[in-house]
């Protein structure tokens, strides 16, 4: 599967939109109250988003996706900024108004939506899950505390305490 170039900007961190269809419906009975059901296991995730390019890198852009990935048919893999760090998903661009354009100057901007399979939460976070969604993981409050890098050192080493600078 081919990569989305590297020397070429990914998406705009601050202006994409990302959606995902539920897990589950709500079966409502005639009599009773209602009640989730899953309804399978296949959740693909949807970003609505915006590329913004000089025109070198747009050209750049424009020539990988016509030749490499088939003008959008086949799948890539592009890094995405998620709530846990800039993670690799396995993508592909949908037809929807797909690579409208506009130029401002010598700024060219590419709006698309993209669907990657499913959401990618690396191991690290799943494993530690439950440690880290329940009552005993802290609640820090000063501007120190969340430091991504550390968490991931600790949950890494398979830590079972919470480190220091957590609180």
């Amino acid at each position: 599967m081919p990569a989305f170039p590297a020397w070429v900007r990914p998406m705009l961190r601050m202006s994409k939109q990302r959606s995902q269809p539920a897990a589950f419906a709500i079966a409502e009975p005639r009599r009773g109250f209602g009640y989730a059901r899953e309804i399978g296991t296949d959740r693909p995730v949807f970003w609505n988003c915006q590329f913004r390019f000089t025109r070198a890198e747009a050209i750049v852009f424009r020539l990988w996706f016509v030749y490499t990935i088939n003008s959008g048919v086949d799948e890539f893999t592009m890094p995405i900024l998620t709530e846990f760090g800039l993670i690799d998903h396995a993508c592909r661009f949908l037809p929807d108004g797909l690579l409208n354009m506009s130029e401002d100057g010598e700024v060219v901007t590419y709006s698309a939506t993209i669907m990657a399979r499913a959401e990618v939460i690396p191991d690290d976070y799943a494993e530690a899950a439950y440690l880290i969604a329940s009552k005993k993981w802290p609640m820090c409050r000063s501007p120190r505390c969340w430091k991504l890098t550390v968490l991931t050192k600790a949950l890494s080493m398979n830590c079972v305490t919470v480190p220091e600078i957590f609180c």
